[in-house]
């Protein structure tokens, strides 16, 4: 398996903003073929293209109050969520900078161990090279990783090999890209940076600092806030290296000392938290906690702390004893369930939000006041917890495994010491504790399933079989202390969890057998910068220290999930499990406040007068009718602040209201919301053949067109004038008075044209890649063209082959509209988003598959598929309300990109409803509904209207396959009721 890497809106906008950066800014020679171009941080356009970027580009502002900039050094930030892709994105924006503008030497600096490996993995796979090579063609990273020297007694002192690799690269290198990868501990290693070495590059640089300066590189930084701007790694990096340009990617930036805000450096791309999960873009979590089972729980608070002597006081806070601990000291002093964690340190941390505290040998940080159970250290409790999270894992893994196409589920464990899981030569207590229930809880999976004739049942059969036979290959676990490890098979462990993700993600090794690995342990040390796409479930059996590294440990598990093929799968609402003790039984709250902060208006929840106006317009009544409704309701007060305690039905009534986190993207599972809504399964049995008939696979049928007709329609295409030059606006804008006040007035002043044509052969390249039209003929039409018109050079370039494809895409949509079928595929779906592999309805779907809002002050409708109110609109809210008639036998939403309709222009499509329709107690309907949010008809133009067109002659055919269906379009004026009635009387 391979992964395979998309182009996703989100990373594109990034990248375009990155490169607008250095639009039109002078660039100067330098005399060194091994340094970069020089940046002339002084010209005016840095500072405008910074600007326009966070003012204007594709209408997303960067708010104001994160528009900082510092004066000692030139850098820009790029904030993305974890899971969302930042390696990729700094990867390519390598790759981009210097087909724009001629860089070619960069370092990529980054905290720890773990993110080094990530990036340097990720860069060296195949797969990351061969999606780089279709978009770069010629272009390849050459990647120099800085590791610590190796001291060798007796011999010179050799200059560092990365380094002089890196340096060593010239401009005159068209193809090659040198890059330099090291991590913080490098850069402040005075024994390889500080050091004059017995021989010089290029006969001069003998000092890695000042050999790295003289390259003017461009520095990407990844996790800033692991390297404050007045931390030493910082530092030493401006002085001793002084990168042209520091540009810093990362979830988490630090904040400023004087004032606790953000210490953005240029911010010109803000993907938060917020947008990540209500765009789908990374999993959402679900949070679950082992109750506590004494209210009266033992609590051991932390007093007081001391730098000088280092001493810290703790309190017994049931029998008011107090404990002083030195560094060193166990905790088991206080109380046996500490075993094993001790004072580790005392005063400063490297906690951004616990500047100074009592650091434990666990990885957890306490502040003054900070209390902690001992019983959840017990062996009794985490027992508890690893049962638990071994049923979590079971029934996540049969849902991934029983897929039309399979995903390797993973379970990711952060535990308290490396010895509980690892004693030296063999297996710590937890290890052992672990692998005796896993053992217990396959051999009954394994019982459960031997006896099916299903073939998939038979596959996991075998699965099984394979982990039972060695159940210690089904684990294993990363360490700090591996690092310096020389066993074998400790490293093959780590090896595969930190440097080769791929393996992980296989069913079956080069030799098909089963890889049986997917349980992770891991102490502190993978809390940032490592993740897997399949991790669905990460259980703490260590308790963590501040909300931000929290945060850090959700996103181990929220990149989506990729299948047994490496298809990243984003068309589904999937959950990571993070399995807690009760000390943290508010994380799933605290979260949602975390991410709400990335919402516009979220922390007053004062509801914008412009977001109310679209509100009214949409609803066809008066804004201040609107309002009035609002406040009668209790929704809101005088101030339009929404009243906090109806807020959930408040946004299930008006959802158009909430630009905060989406419902049901993080769940707290103990409190009864579990993300889900139930299938009444007698309910289904009524729209059970229906359900069958419209999975059925059905494939696309296109008429064919002859290569005659082709050749005429992109001789036609070219003949409509697409030559176009690639040319920048000059733009000035000028502020004026007007009235006692000001304005700001823009005009156009100049323009220019920019050279940037393509050879021949990329540029059918380029049209092949975007039309799919051969060689042979684009060729044959550019020849006929070019003498009814002389082709220039300047004809072939970017903006030409844009404009053709725009064109083409019109054409195909026009000519294709009634030229495709639908024909049914001998093909038995197997797993559907209603019914398990045997048909049969599953007892619960997520509730994000058939809508996000869910109103449970309405009474579910007996007819209705589930056993809850849920919906994506008001419209469809209505429709949910006024169904509950006598003709409808059953209906429901159909789970969101169920069906997916194949369309003749690319892509799929999805219908809102069925309905079972019963007329004269006898004779059944089958009706599909389409949902439109319009007032008229009129407005549906364009794709949307060639989708519904697809989507009728797609139940056309299955109506000519024997299926009695109808399917309806509904606009915002349509009323259901009446659909339905209609659909009754022109049945008579």
């Amino acid at each position: 398996m391979s992964i395979k890497l998309s182009i996703l809106p989100h990373q594109t906008e990034c990248l375009e903003r990155a490169i607008q950066v250095f639009d039109k800014v002078r660039f100067n020679k330098t005399n060194e073929i091994f340094a970069n171009p020089l940046i002339d941080i002084n010209d005016a356009n840095l500072k405008r293209n910074i600007w326009e970027i966070q003012e204007n580009f594709n209408e997303k502002k960067i708010p104001k109050e994160y528009r900082t900039r510092r004066e000692d050094n030139f850098g820009i930030d790029v904030r993305m969520e974890t899971g969302t892709g930042k390696t990729y994105c700094y990867t390519r924006l390598i790759y981009e900078l210097n087909k724009k503008y001629g860089f070619h030497k960069f370092i990529i600096l980054v905290p720890t161990t773990p993110i080094k490996e990530g990036t340097k993995s990720f860069i060296t796979s195949d797969y990351a090279n061969k999606h780089f090579s279709d978009l770069y063609p010629n272009k390849k990273i050459a990647l120099s990783v800085l590791n610590a020297q190796k001291k060798v007694n007796g011999k010179r002192k050799m200059f560092p090999q990365a380094i002089s690799d890196f340096v060593r690269g010239t401009k005159l290198e068209n193809t090659k890209i040198s890059v330099l990868l090291m991590s913080s501990g490098m850069l402040l290693s005075k024994k390889t940076m500080d050091t004059e070495y017995d021989q010089a590059l290029f006969g001069t640089y003998s000092n890695p600092y000042d050999t790295l300066k003289a390259t003017y590189p461009i520095v990407i930084i990844d996790e800033p806030h692991k390297f404050k701007v007045e931390n030493k790694a910082y530092r030493t990096l401006i002085e001793k290296i002084n990168p042209q340009c520091v540009i810093r990617f990362g979830a988490t930036f630090p904040n400023r000392t004087k004032d606790k805000e953000k210490d953005y450096n240029n911010l010109i791309f803000n993907l938060g938290s917020c947008e990540a999960f209500n765009s789908n873009l990374v999993k959402g979590v679900a949070t679950q906690m082992i109750e506590q089972e004494n209210s009266n729980e033992l609590k051991i608070k932390l007093l007081d702390f001391s730098i000088k002597p280092k001493l810290c006081k703790f309190k017994n806070e049931k029998t008011n004893k107090n404990y002083e601990l030195n560094i060193g000291d166990s905790l088991a002093i206080i109380d046996k369930n500490f075993k094993g964690i001790s004072i580790e340190s005392i005063g400063k941390t490297e906690d951004n939000d616990i500047k100074s505290g009592v650091v434990l040998s666990n990885g957890q940080i306490l502040s003054k006041g900070d209390q902690i159970y001992p019983s959840i250290y017990g062996d009794t409790y985490q027992s508890l917890m690893l049962k638990q999270a071994i049923k979590n894992h079971i029934k996540q893994e049969q849902e991934n495994f029983f897929r039309e196409r399979k995903i390797k589920t993973l379970s990711l464990f952060f535990i308290d010491s490396v010895y509980s899981y690892r004693d030296k030569d063999s297996a710590g207590s937890l290890r052992i504790n672990f692998e005796k229930i896993l053992k217990e809880n396959l051999e009954e999976e394994l019982e459960k399933f031997s006896t099916s004739d299903s073939k998939i049942h038979k596959e996991y059969v075998s699965f099984l079989k394979s982990s039972l036979e060695d159940i210690s290959v089904t684990n294993g676990g990363y360490f700090a202390e591996d690092n310096s490890n020389s066993d074998e098979e400790i490293q093959k462990e780590v090896d595969q969890i930190l440097r080769d993700k791929q393996s992980l993600l296989n069913f079956k090794d080069e030799n098909g057998n089963w890889n049986t690995r997917r349980f992770i342990f891991s102490k502190w040390t993978l809390r940032e910068g490592w993740d897997n796409p399949n991790v669905f479930q990460i259980c703490k059996l260590r308790s963590s220290g501040s909300e931000i590294s929290k945060l850090q440990e959700v996103g181990r598990g929220l990149r989506l999930p990729v299948d047994e093929y490496g298809n990243r799968i984003s068309n589904e609402q999937f959950y990571l499990t993070y399995l807690i003790d009760y000390s943290e039984k508010d994380f799933a709250e605290n979260l949602i406040k975390e991410v709400n902060k990335d919402g516009k208006n979220i922390n007053n929840l004062i509801i914008d007068d412009k977001i109310l106006e679209k509100a009214a317009q949409d609803r066809g009544i008066d804004k201040k009718k609107l309002f009035i409704n609002l406040l009668l309701e209790n929704f809101v007060d005088e101030n339009k602040e929404i009243i906090i305690e109806n807020k959930e039905r408040f946004f299930a009534e008006y959802p158009e209201f909430n630009i905060g986190l989406q419902q049901n993207k993080i769940i707290n599972k103990n409190k009864n919301q579990s993300g889900t809504v139930g299938i009444r399964r007698e309910k289904f049995n009524e729209i059970r053949d229906l359900w069958k008939k419209i999975n059925q696979k059905y494939y696309l049928k296109l008429d064919e067109i002859s290569e005659d007709e082709l050749y005429e329609a992109i001789l036609e295409i070219l003949k409509s004038d697409i030559a176009d030059e690639l040319s920048v606006k000059v733009i000035e804008k000028k502020i004026s008075p007007l009235d006692g006040s000001f304005e700001l007035k823009e005009e156009m002043i100049n323009y220019y044209h920019l050279n940037e044509n393509m050879e021949y052969n990329t540029f059918l390249k380029q049209i092949q890649k975007s039309t799919g039209i051969s060689f042979f003929i684009m060729h044959k039409a550019l020849c006929a063209y070019n003498k009814i018109k002389k082709l220039e050079q300047s004809f072939f370039n970017q903006k030409t082959v844009v404009k053709f494809t725009e064109k083409y895409q019109e054409w195909f949509e026009k000519t294709f509209l009634k030229r495709f079928s639908y024909k049914a595929m001998e093909i038995d779906s197997l797993e559907t988003q209603l019914t398990d592999i045997n048909g049969e309805p599953k007892e619960r779907i997520i509730q994000g598959l058939v809508g996000i809002m869910k109103d449970e002050r309405i009474v579910t409708p007996d007819n209705f598929l589930y056993d809850t109110v849920v919906f994506d609109s008001g419209k469809e809210k209505e429709n949910i309300e006024s169904s509950n008639i006598k003709e409808v036998v059953v209906f429901g939403k159909i789970p969101r990109k169920s069906i997916q309709v194949p369309l003749y222009f690319g892509g799929t499509t999805s219908p809102d409803f069925m309905y079972i329709v019963k007329k004269d107690n006898d004779y059944q309907l089958n009706l599909i509904v389409e949902t439109k949010d319009v007032k008229k008809n009129s407005d549906i133009r364009g794709e949307e209207e060639h989708r519904i067109f697809a989507a009728k002659e797609f139940f056309k055919q299955l109506k000519a396959d024997g299926l009695n269906i109808s399917f309806k379009k509904q606009i915002k004026s349509d009323d259901i009721i009446k659909i339905i009635k209609d659909l009754i009387e022109n049945e008579r």
